[in-house]
């Protein structure tokens, strides 16, 4: 930054003297309040926002200099703490000498971040500053120059801060003077058209703007088409709408000057009635005075008139639509940002890299924390700590999670290089079936369109209820399709006792005893220890002597009370399901582990979440893999009456892959990217961000395809190895951007099977060898891998709702031979 001269002594003396009052009484507001949701750079009228004008009383004013700015700024920041916003509008920041070149304008801007602004205000690229004209505003790759130039990032937001957007869930993790227990600032009513619902949908989970049309669940070109057609509609939108507006504006002035005029004239026509008794003299007196003043205002209107043609109207484009955008490390697109990761993150990242250096060399003395492998070839996770294993705290995981630019490009950088250390270059997935058995639910679960009961039958989609048959028959067309498990859940349906999962246990295992079964939440499993009387333990004792082989770690969506009781109040808790898992893992059966991330928390959230099951991996070590699992909002009844975001962006995605890759090291080593809510192609893309897994190829699943989205019927292997191929274009890493590339699957059909052959071409195109695995990441029988690149179509699914009316039968033969017993 250029040096200028120091003012002299008096001239801060006086700057003290006459600012110090404004600013203590805007802080005793503050404190008494706690509401200043801006502090609009304090002496507004005062010091820098002050321009002498000519033709205006202060026109021979002097305007304050640079260094009365820089003081206030301080002063306030230092008064007011780091939760306050301080804005500073940059086209009237006074140059730090006397020349106003380029280079002193931006000295001075680095001179006010220096000093503790922390936002510069709304700044138009497309209008200008209609209250001073004369000062432009400044272009924003400057603008984001000089703020790059200091070391900070540019960055949109709404206009409305940041700690107010999140106030909006009220589940603020925030620890500004703002509370999630006030009334929210922004009105609710309307809800899905109110403004608190259009805020929510522009903004990401720091509160701040979206910036992106990616969502989950939606693919890629679909996307790209919709903002294609936004783009084309929205010119000759706008140029209607301006012209409209211009001529309502007219219309309503000459409305309102003809009103003017009649209020006028009115007492005068009275006043002339009564005159008409009066002399003739008086009468012709009135006349004229009349006549006088409606010349009078004839020139008044015809002045307006010229005043209001010299404002220019708003222009559209003709070839798109103006908007800001950001690219996937969440900067400005095509603008400068800081290129070297803070020293902050830097340090994270080593310590955690070099922890790996530590351990091998442990593993080589024997006392590294290590995988094991069982009889039957498949792999255990980690069950123990190490002195390698790094001591993570909120605030270190919440700082990662909100990485942008060169930081975000570091963090992704180290998962990638710890992917590689850790689990190599393969890529795993498995060949499997999901059955969703039922969608009627007595839970009421504000962000899911899947289940069906008294409050959802608006939401798309029947009621269905499969009979066992359907179930078995299912399972043994997943077996002979090459599949080595199917993974069950459903509804909690009002009839459902634990004797009713176990009577589904058995119909797959009947059906393929060979098959690994994958199946029940924690919500399941404490449901049906609850209805037969039991413990959980003992519950999950008779589903795994029946045949169960691991749990799902679904339902645990956030774990965080404040979070739950939005999304999901009359469901079992965070310590419940942390519970229910450690019960699993103590009968010895495994369990994988998920978050269902973007709808109303935040990046504290994700953090706190990501140690909690960091924590229970240490003490029970059953854990097979984490699985982030984004928002799908299109159907989500949360979202659709205004009260959640649209999802995760896709930088919140990458990011929670590639934290939770480094945070869960080394105990938790497998990090699964979901193709079913990411989409094929952005799943695949995860591979170079500390993802080793694809999942499942699905073959059904109905339950984000409730949500909305397009994707989830079936990845066969050959889509499956397509879609790791395809990632390559994707790859993050220190010193260069993410290349935005739409590398799609030839001939591939989105919401369709992704089998072995294309999930393996997908895989191999990244630079990454696929493999099938078992659900505990073993080796697949050869017979079964060799089925599933030759698997037939799959067969028409039965839907039913019979079940009720099977059991009743079978209750019935059971009293009849009961019956037939006692009379023998």
């Amino acid at each position: 930054m250029q040096h200028h001269a120091e003012p002299p002594l008096e001239e801060l003396l006086w700057t003290v003297a006459r600012h110090t009052p404004t600013i203590l009484g805007l802080f005793t507001i503050h404190t008494c309040l706690a509401g200043l949701s801006l502090l609009l750079m304090i002496l507004a009228d005062v010091c820098h926002t002050f321009r002498a004008k000519p033709d205006t009383a202060m026109q021979h004013y002097a305007e304050p200099p640079l260094e009365e700015l820089l003081w206030s700024v301080a002063a306030a920041r230092i008064m007011f703490g780091p939760d306050i916003n301080i804005q500073a509008p940059p086209n009237l920041t006074p140059a730090s000498s006397s020349s106003s070149s380029s280079s002193e304008v931006d000295a001075s801007w680095r001179a006010l971040l220096d000093a503790g602004i922390n936002d510069w205000g709304g700044i138009s690229p497309v209008t200008r500053d209609y209250v001073n004209p004369e000062k432009s505003w400044p272009h924003l790759e400057a603008l984001a120059a000089a703020t790059a130039a200091a070391g900070k990032l540019l960055l949109p937001r709404l206009p409305v801060y940041p700690q107010y957007v999140l106030d909006l869930s009220h589940v603020s993790s925030s620890s500004s003077s703002s509370s999630s227990s006030k009334e929210p600032w922004l009105s609710r009513k309307g809800g899905p058209r109110s403004v608190a619902a259009a805020v929510l949908r522009a903004s990401d989970g720091r509160g701040l703007l979206r910036g992106s049309s990616w969502v989950a669940g939606k693919p890629l070109e679909q996307q790209q088409q919709q903002q294609q057609q936004q783009q084309q509609q929205a010119p000759s939108a706008a140029a209607a709408a301006d012209g409209t507006a211009m001529n309502q504006a007219t219309e309503s002035s000459q409305q309102h000057e003809v009103q003017q005029q009649q209020q006028q004239q009115s007492p005068q026509q009275q006043a002339l009635l009564q005159q008409l008794q009066e002399p003739a003299e008086a009468v012709q007196r009135e006349l004229s005075s009349s006549i006088q003043q409606q010349q009078q205002q004839q020139q008044q209107q015809q002045q307006q008139q010229q005043q209001r043609a010299s404002i220019p109207l708003p222009r559209a484009r003709a070839s798109r639509l103006w908007e800001i955008s950001l690219n996937t490390l969440g900067v400005l697109e095509g603008m400068p940002y800081p290129q070297q990761a803070s020293a902050q993150v830097q340090q994270l990242l080593q310590e955690v890299l070099s922890s790996v250096a530590v351990n091998a060399r442990q593993q080589q003395s024997g006392t590294g924390v290590s995988s094991t492998t069982t009889s039957d070839g498949s792999r255990t996770e980690p069950t123990s700590s190490s002195s390698s294993s790094r001591h993570w705290t909120l605030e270190e995981v919440e700082l990662l999670l909100s990485c942008r630019g060169a930081d975000m490009a570091a963090v992704v950088a180290a998962a990638d290089a710890l992917r590689a250390a850790v689990r190599g270059d393969d890529v795993s997935y498995v060949v499997n079936r999901n059955i969703n058995y039922t969608n009627m639910c007595t839970y009421g679960c504000k962000f899911c369109a899947f289940s069906k009961g008294k409050s959802a039958e608006s939401l798309r989609g029947a009621p269905y209820l499969l009979p066992l048959e359907e179930v078995a028959r299912r399972t043994a067309e997943a077996w002979d399709r090459g599949a080595t498990e199917v993974c069950l859940q459903g509804g909690i349906h009002p009839d459902f006792t634990g004797q009713t999962y176990l009577d589904i246990l058995a119909a797959c295992k009947a059906a393929a005893p060979g098959i690994h079964v994958h199946a029940f939440s924690p919500l399941e499993v404490l449901h049906g220890a609850s209805t037969l009387g039991i413990s959980v333990s003992d519950f999950l004792s008779q589903l795994k002597a029946a045949g169960l082989g691991s749990l799902p770690g679904t339902a645990a969506e956030v774990l965080d009370p404040q979070v739950r009781a939005v999304l999901c109040p009359d469901k079992l808790s965070a310590a419940q399901w942390l519970d229910v898992v450690a019960a699993a893992h103590g009968v010895g059966l495994a369990t994988t582990s998920t978050i269902m991330f973007g709808h109303v928390d935040s990046p504290r959230h994700w953090a706190s979440h990501l140690l909690q099951l960091r924590d229970l991996q240490a003490r029970t070590g059953g854990i097979t893999e984490f699985v982030p699992l984004p928002f799908v909002h299109m159907e989500a009844p949360i979202y659709l009456a205004g009260a959640a975001r649209q999802g995760p962006t896709l930088r919140e995605c990458v990011l929670l892959h590639a934290v939770a890759r480094l945070v869960l090291h080394p105990l938790i080593t497998n990090i699964q990217a979901s193709w079913v809510k990411m989409g094929p192609q952005q799943a695949g893309a995860l591979l170079a961000a500390g993802c080793n897994d694809m999942g499942g190829s699905i073959m059904n699943e109905s339950i984000t395809r409730a949500a909305g989205a397009s994707y989830g019927q079936e990845l066969p292997p050959q889509q499956m190895e397509a879609v790791i191929a395809a990632a390559s274009p994707y790859m993050l890493n220190l010193h260069a951007a993410v290349a935005a590339v739409a590398a799609g699957l030839s001939g591939a059909s989105y919401g369709q099977e992704l089998p072995p052959q294309q999930m393996e071409v997908v895989i191999a195109a990244a630079g990454r060898r696929p493999r099938q695995r078992t659900t505990l990441y073993g080796r697949p029988p050869a017979s079964q891998t060799a089925a599933s690149f030759a698997a037939p179509e799959l067969q028409p699914v039965q839907m039913g709702s019979g079940w009720r009316q099977q059991q009743q039968q079978q209750q019935q033969q059971q009293q009849q031979q009961q019956q037939q017993a006692a009379g023998a």
